[in-house]
């Protein structure tokens, strides 16, 4: 089977297709998952570039990726057969980027429910789990407002929807071409980068809650100076010292539970979460996926696709 390999930390045009050997059913608990897509996570591209190794050494060579989606093809003994040819969506710690993957921890792997399309899916891994934990750390009520920057990529498009169905009133800042997306995702107010954040900002009403999502000391000081005395929660800035005395920031990194994810798909189930995919390309173009990520103007998730000719 083929992979994508990191071999260096010289970014994504050192990114490698691989031949490996496939992976072979040993633990009970294991399946093996025939990959369909995973997402491309801006994640992966700092990994690439070194900017995470102090957080996250490696050994080299290593497998790119985390989520996946795909269909079970071969089950351990202690799994349910039940599983066998069905979809699923998972998160594999050792790389996704694989045409085939061995997935043996069965709390990270989620079967796909009717009328949920396996692309649609995967995108809740790195999408719409990080908006859900930065939802929940925020604890936001309904009827308080929230600002979100970065809310055209693959996490900010799904908090847009969470925000709403918690009934908060969302302001989500983005680029301009991107504001129809955000109003059709139920933003109430889109600002936009290139336009003056005050004049924007005198109709808007009284910010509760500042998430950042696109993670710009800069961008967060034109509205921290504007808005007052307002709390700052991040998932992109580790640090940051907010303009105003009486302004909290925090950082949020972690993980949602099992349920969660199950929660998540079930919204996208009943039509009340929409996965928004940028684009689809084959997993042999992850050079050109990776820099569409780093260079455009986001509007949801990329997706790498594997095996397509048998989906």
């Amino acid at each position: 089977m083929q992979a994508i390999v990191q071999t260096s930390y010289h970014g994504i045009d050192a990114l490698e297709v691989d031949s490996r050997p496939l992976p072979k059913l040993h633990n009970p608990l294991a399946v093996r998952v025939e990959t369909r897509y995973t997402p491309v996570m801006p994640y992966d591209v700092l990994t690439e570039t070194g900017q995470l190794k102090q957080l996250r050494p490696v050994k080299f060579p290593i497998v790119v990726g985390y989520g996946f989606g795909g269909i079970v093809r071969e089950v351990g003994r202690l799994r349910s057969r039940q599983l066998l040819n069905q979809p699923v969506i998972g998160v594999q710690l050792a790389g996704s980027h694989q045409e085939q993957i061995l997935s043996t921890l069965p709390p990270l792997l989620f079967p796909v429910p009717q009328g949920v399309s396996l692309a649609a899916a995967t995108t809740i891994i790195g999408g719409a789990d990080a908006a859900y934990l930065a939802l929940k750390k925020s604890h936001l009520k309904a009827g308080k407002t929230v600002l979100i920057t970065g809310a055209t990529g693959s996490v900010g498009t799904y908090l847009v929807q969470l925000a709403r169905l918690a009934g908060c009133h969302v302001i989500a800042v983005g680029h301009s071409s991107r504001h129809a997306l955000l109003s059709s995702l139920g933003a109430n107010q889109v600002l936009d980068y290139d336009r003056s954040l005050a004049d924007q900002l005198k109709s808007a009403p009284i910010v509760d809650q500042i998430i950042d999502l696109a993670g710009q000391a800069a961008l967060l000081d034109q509205l921290t100076m504007l808005l007052g005395p307002v709390n700052i929660l991040s998932l992109a800035l580790p640090h940051y010292r907010p303009q105003h005395p009486q302004q909290a920031f925090t950082f949020v990194s972690g993980a949602i539970t099992p349920d969660d994810y199950r929660y998540l798909l079930k919204q996208l189930a009943k039509r009340k979460l929409t996965a928004v995919i940028q684009e689809e390309l084959p997993f042999t173009a992850v050079r050109t996926a990776h820099h569409h990520l780093v260079d455009g103007h986001a509007a949801g998730r990329i997706l790498l696709t594997y095996n397509q000719e048998d989906a």
